[in-house]
């Protein structure tokens, strides 16, 4: 996640900077990291492919839910 100074991971973690450039800008951090990852073939650190399986849980649980609200009205 971007924020104006700081580039978080998924849990919450500081990612380190030290080796990017001068920026603080968490958006222009996110945007380098992502086109880095790009020309190094890896997953960035910000990888909507690290979310997938917790969505899918989400989904299920909403589902089930939903499905538990209709028949108890």
């Amino acid at each position: 996640m971007a924020y104006y100074d700081d580039l978080v991971d998924g849990e919450q973690q500081k990612i380190d900077l030290s080796k990017v450039d001068v920026s603080m800008n968490g958006i222009e951090l996110q945007d380098r990291e992502f086109f880095s990852a790009i020309q190094e073939k890896r997953e960035p650190n910000s990888s909507i492919q690290q979310t997938i399986s917790a969505m899918r849980v989400l989904d299920r649980l909403e589902t089930q839910l939903e499905s538990k609200a209709g028949t108890s009205a």
